[in-house]
């Protein structure tokens, strides 16, 4: 299959992901208002939330074995098709009982969690035979996927407005049968090898899972952060942004002005982390985006009442926290062997989400015991803490350097990227050939390391090299360089020559002393 419809078909599954995250995101907001509307019981709305995100979670693990078997292609359409005839009962005939509400949100979930862990599956053989890099491709993928759910969240308050939550509902339905059409278009650069290998017992294939899992080290690591970082994130998000506006602004627009630029940072940040990907060093980016976007974006919340000044700090996090997830992504994609990847998928997923529903719990403690300012402060702490991980542990973490595409090499044959000449301190060796006062110097440095140090250069050796490039705004700077070199050698002939002259009267003047005496 040609590299032009690998990559045809790359758009179309990322933008069948799209369009399934704006229904997904559609669907947190119009149940919840439905069930608010229907029943006016807010613990009912929650049970809800909780359902459809308690089965995404559990169902990601426990029927990764059941994907692999039906394939990864048919699981996604299937999910999607399914995903459509759930929200289709929830508009028809949620309303009449919240029983039967509950078990088709809890469907969803199930379904949901199948058709996001399938297109990932579909992805990855797709990056790799359109020959894309993958953190490049995932920087991508994150910025749409970051769009559309901005899209989704914007979108979903619009049509519940405009149509009522059976009519937004409706639209999900839609959304999810958009997806469909999407994925069919598709098709994978080899045949699944789910439909060539042998069946695994579903124990086994479980039991496989988690063994690799385990026995990979920097995945564990890094999943183990996530954890983590997801649970101060979630506290932050939940309990300590709301309490801040609610104590310094009381306007709840101000929280969508913190939520929007930190979305509209990772929007941004995906897209220049997507340009300039070839030439990113992992590792340092990744260990930079925490230091950059993470504790500031908590301490800022307990030094000021500034709203203006926690903005641009959100927004100046988003772009820097968007490095994060293309680079985690491109190691899981290029590290997790093909057949695993479902298995893998969910278990990343609930182990790195796992600590989300306990963020809004320890935030609500901290803040119960010790005030907003100094929870903040305490949690902040605790988050600093934790992103220390790759800095002590880095003999480990630079492991994902091993995953960035290998840098080109002079005489390898590769034509070199396009950002070569922008970032030429960090991909290649840089000579620089400098003019000042009449002397030529020359350079040369590999990215910090210096490989000769600044020495002069004949002349005559530097302007034939130059006046051999056919650059006319060159050739008219040697020229004026040329010039100056001219009247400065005249002007300093005439003073040789003064001084010649005042030696010559000097010499005479004592030649005729001499011959008096």
């Amino acid at each position: 299959m040609d590299t032009g419809r690998l990559r045809a078909d790359l758009v179309r599954l990322v933008a069948a992901e799209a369009v399934s995250n704006i229904g997904t995101r559609m669907t947190f907001f119009a149940v919840p208002w439905l069930v608010l509307v229907t029943t006016g019981d807010p613990v009912k709305v929650g049970l809800v939330a909780g359902a459809e995100t308690l089965t995404y979670v559990v169902s990601g693990v426990l029927a990764a074995p059941l994907q692999d078997r039906i394939g990864a292609r048919r699981t996604s359409l299937w999910s999607d098709a399914g995903s459509v005839v759930a929200m289709a009962g929830v508009a028809v005939a949620g309303r009449y009982g919240f029983g039967l509400l509950l078990a088709l949100v809890a469907i969803l979930g199930v379904l949901r969690a199948q058709g996001d862990r399938a297109k990932v599956t579909l992805i990855v053989p797709l990056m790799g035979g359109a020959g894309g890099d993958y953190a490049r491709v995932a920087a991508t993928r994150e910025g749409v996927l970051r769009t559309s759910t901005l899209a989704g969240s914007s979108l979903a308050g619009i049509a519940v407005v405009v149509f009522g939550p059976i009519g937004g509902i409706w639209i999900d339905a839609a959304t999810y049968a958009v997806a469909v059409a999407l994925t069919i278009a598709t098709r994978p650069p080899a045949p699944e090898s789910a439909a060539t290998a042998p069946v695994t017992p579903y124990f086994t294939a479980l039991r496989e899972g988690f063994g690799w899992f385990r026995r990979n080290r920097l995945l564990r690591a890094v999943t183990g952060m996530l954890f983590f970082t997801n649970l101060f994130n979630q506290a932050s998000a939940v309990v300590f942004v709301p309490l801040w506006v609610y104590a310094n602004m009381d306007d709840p627009a101000a929280l969508g002005a913190v939520a929007t630029a930190y979305a509209v940072g990772l929007i941004a940040g995906n897209a220049l982390v997507a340009w300039l990907a070839p030439i990113l060093p992992r590792y340092p980016t990744l260990v930079a985006g925490y230091f950059i976007g993470g504790a500031p974006r908590f301490v800022v919340l307990a030094l000021t009442d500034d709203l203006l000044l926690i903005v641009v700090v959100t927004l100046i996090g988003g772009i820097a926290m968007s490095s994060l997830n293309p680079t985690v992504s491109a190691m899981i994609y290029q590290r997790t062997p093909k057949e695993m990847l479902s298995r893998m998928g969910g278990i990343i997923t609930a182990v790195a989400f796992g600590g989300a529903p306990l963020g809004g719990l320890l935030a609500g403690y901290l803040v119960q015991y010790l005030g907003l300012t100094n929870a903040i402060l305490v949690a902040t702490a605790m988050y600093f803490t934790v992103t220390l991980t790759p800095v002590i542990g880095h003999r480990l973490w630079r492991e994902l350097n091993d995953t960035a595409p290998p840098r080109p090499r002079p005489g390898d044959g590769r034509p070199l990227p396009l950002l070569y000449g922008l970032a030429g301190a960090a991909t290649g060796p840089r000579v620089s050939l400098r003019y000042a006062d009449g002397l030529w110097t020359l350079q040369a440095r590999r990215g910090l390391r210096s490989l000769a140090r600044r020495q002069r250069v004949v002349p005559k050796t530097a302007v034939g090299a130059l006046s051999r490039l056919d650059v006319p705004a060159l050739r008219t700077a040697l020229h004026e360089t040329i010039q100056h070199d001219r009247a400065l050698a005249e002007r300093q002939t005439r003073q040789v020559r003064g001084q010649v002259a005042h030696l010559d009267r000097v010499l005479a003047d004592v030649t005729r002393a001499l011959d008096r005496g």
